[in-house]
């Protein structure tokens, strides 16, 4: 986002706005966390938006000094603030038990929806409101944030009960000045908003209470809550309760968590010898400090081949980032500080019963990496998901897929270790290792012709409003990395980030056959040896104007091919996950009967799938696909030829064609140059 020279005026688009960072622990609350203001100054005059910038920051200086008097004048104490909470949440609770009886009375109901849906509504929308504050606009991102897991003609329902009902925030207000006055205090613009956030936070609990049966809570139990929800806003966050034998799901089976049963082991035993200095320090390691060890040892050391004749083999990040996430699932399990030469076989069991009770989502979120997570308090937040309707049940459990990939990698790791500590026992990790058919999981995970064909009848590639509106219908075309990305993971078969890295030197117009070539770039590398390789250009691509498209970039003067979906500088994010990020998960609920485990690279299950049906063999399907041919033996493995571009181009026409509806490319319409750039960074949360 442009900044001008004023740190307290910045730019978005040509408004321009105030944005001022006042850090709390001079107002004597904490010593972390801060608050920051934004407001528009309504001008697009660089001198207008000087002087009212200069005002805004007198005043707020003014505003700053005079906060914490008018908190200790004007606030509520915790005790006023728990009272009407729990006011709040026992009236609430009485509505909505009274309604969901007159909901069971009635027959006709019964036939159009259920009580515990609709239960699920009002608990997610006062728990958004309660996240994001009154003022946030009810549209259809606050439908995106809060409501993930409702099917889309739920979501689409929820939208328009929010249009309907603009007044909403009114009427939180009203139920605050109400509440406050029945404690005999008078309603000024500090307790106010505070009280407000208290009663939509009451309504939350309430309406996740009813839908979980629990339609009586004694005293006790409700002034335990509202002192919770009334402790100060940056009070520490407590730690989540023990995870429970059993959860049980509204409207859904219970979810039986068993314990992992402990297996009488003997501790692996270092040689009573004496070991060297460096022996002694692999030993000492733990298993997140030790993987830095087992990459620099496995991969590290031949830099100096880079660009030669002899290069050393290549190692994608995304091998780099799955050996490092298991050696902290390893850690996270063990006693902390235990060493990894330590770990035995008694842990290897506890992690794996730990993988039937942990989210697939888990990895996702920043925090499940921080070492001060527990496997615990993980697996407490997706069962508080589920309770709340967030997240579906069968979606605790990690799958054969990954937790093989785990158990290879700390094997891996392990084995290393053995060679480096003399004397140290190798636990045996082969048992914990499911056997995995391939070719029954990729025709399971494929995406079907129909998906395909709805992904590509979508505004994106039919028509769209606008450039900042790609998802609205419209009669606007206009060609980057969200119309042609998912084409060519379709038409090619490449995976997600060998397409979103690549640069326009890779796209090779000229040659008698059009080719792109996947290779190691100043964009990042690859995932395997095997996946440097050229592929023709597809006939489809070539009638969509993908030529076209390369040649109007380099035009323009562009180095990257998809110049929009890369990082600012400063953040490991890999490319492709910003598409995903920014493209996929807004476009996955128009794909009808998308399966969980479906997503972007369910495509390239379908290509290969495509080319197995043609008769293709295998080793010709490797080269096509990047696969390692390790298995087909040393000798097709190290000794055989790349499939020839012409071969290659025959075999891409197996490749079912999905986007006959769309028009020829007719000319070229690229992104604006203010938006063919960067994206700007996420501010990080206080934490």
């Amino acid at each position: 986002m442009p900044r001008s020279a004023f740190s307290n005026l910045k730019r978005r688009g040509a408004v321009y706005w105030w944005r001022r960072k006042i850090f709390l622990k001079a107002l004597g609350f904490s010593e972390k966390f801060s608050i920051s203001s934004e407001f528009s100054l309504l001008t697009k005059e660089l001198d207008h938006a000087r002087g009212r910038s200069a005002a805004m920051t007198a005043y707020s200086e003014r505003l700053r000094m005079n906060l914490r008097t008018q908190v200790a004048a004007n606030g509520l104490d915790q005790e006023t603030a728990a009272a009407i909470f729990v006011e709040e949440m026992r009236a609430y609770r009485n509505e909505l038990v009274h309604l969901e009886a007159a909901w069971k009375a009635s027959p006709v109901y019964s036939k159009l929806s259920n009580s515990d849906d609709d239960l699920a509504v009002f608990q997610c929308l006062w728990q958004g409101i309660a996240n994001d504050g009154l003022g946030v606009p009810r549209d259809w991102s606050f439908v995106e944030r809060h409501f993930p897991w409702f099917p889309e003609p739920m979501k689409v329902r929820i939208r328009g009960l929010l249009r309907d009902h603009p007044g909403l925030s009114d009427t939180v207000r009203e139920a605050a000045i109400a509440r406050l006055n029945a404690q005999g205090l008078e309603a000024n613009a500090f307790n106010t908003s505070v009280a407000a956030d208290l009663v939509v936070q009451a309504r939350a609990a309430a309406a996740e209470a009813v839908r979980k049966g629990n339609q009586l809570i004694d005293t006790t139990t409700l002034a335990q809550m509202a002192l919770e929800r009334a402790k100060p806003t940056f009070a520490p966050i407590a730690a989540p309760a023990p995870l429970p034998s059993t959860v049980i799901i509204p409207a859904q089976q219970p979810v039986q968590i068993s314990e992992p049963q402990p297996i009488a082991r003997a501790p692996r035993k270092v040689s009573q010898g004496k070991l060297t200095e460096e022996e002694a320090r692999f030993a000492a390691m733990t298993p997140t400090e030790f993987v830095a060890v087992f990459v620099g040892e496995r991969y590290g050391g031949l830099e100096h081949r880079v660009g030669t004749k002899r290069p050393t083999k290549m190692v994608g990040d995304s091998t780099i980032r799955d050996l490092h996430w298991a050696a902290l699932l390893l850690e996270k399990t063990i006693p902390a500080g235990l060493p990894f030469s330590k770990v035995t076989y008694q842990h290897y069991v506890e992690l794996d019963g730990w993988f039937d009770r942990l989210p697939v989502t888990i990895g996702k979120s920043p925090s499940d990496k921080d070492p001060a997570t527990t496997l615990q308090m993980i697996a407490d937040k997706a069962i508080d998901r589920i309770v709340a309707g967030e997240m579906e049940a069968d979606q605790i459990g990690l799958t054969t897929n990954t937790t093989n990939k785990h158990w290879h990698n700390i094997k891996r790791m392990q084995k290393q270790l053995c060679a480096l500590v003399p004397g140290l026992t190798e636990i045996d990790a082969s048992k914990f290792i499911t056997p995995d058919d391939r070719d029954s999981r990729e025709a399971r995970d494929k995406l079907s012709n129909e998906q395909a064909k709805a992904i590509f009848s979508l505004p994106p590639w039919t028509g769209c409003h606008s450039v900042n509106e790609r998802l609205d219908e419209g009669s606007q075309l206009y060609h980057d990395g969200l119309f042609f990305v998912l084409l060519l993971v379709w038409y090619t078969g490449a995976r997600r980030e060998e397409i979103c890295k690549l640069k326009i030197d890779d796209i090779f117009c000229d040659a008698p056959l059009p080719y792109i070539y996947f290779r190691p770039t100043s964009t990042g590398g690859l995932k395997t040896t095997n996946s440097k390789r050229k592929l023709p250009v597809h006939r489809e691509l070539l009638r969509l104007g993908f030529l076209e498209y390369v040649r109007a970039m380099q035009d323009a003067g562009e180095t990257l091919l998809f110049p929009e979906l890369y990082p600012s500088g400063g953040t490991k994010r890999a490319v492709g996950d910003v598409f995903y990020k920014i493209w996929w998960i807004y476009i996955r609920p128009f794909v009808p009967d998308l399966k969980r485990g479906q997503a972007m690279h369910a495509a390239r299950h379908s290509v290969s799938d495509a080319l197995k049906q043609a008769g293709i063999d295998l080793e010709s399907r490797n080269d096509l696909l990047g696969h390692s041919q390790q298995k087909l033996g040393d000798g097709a493995a190290t000794y055989s030829e790349p499939v020839a571009l012409a071969r290659m181009m025959d075999m891409l026409q197996e490749i079912p064609v999905v986007t006959d509806h769309l028009p020829d490319c007719v000319g070229t319409n690229l992104l604006p140059d203010s938006m063919r750039i960067a994206r700007p960074a996420r501010a990080v949360k206080p934490r």
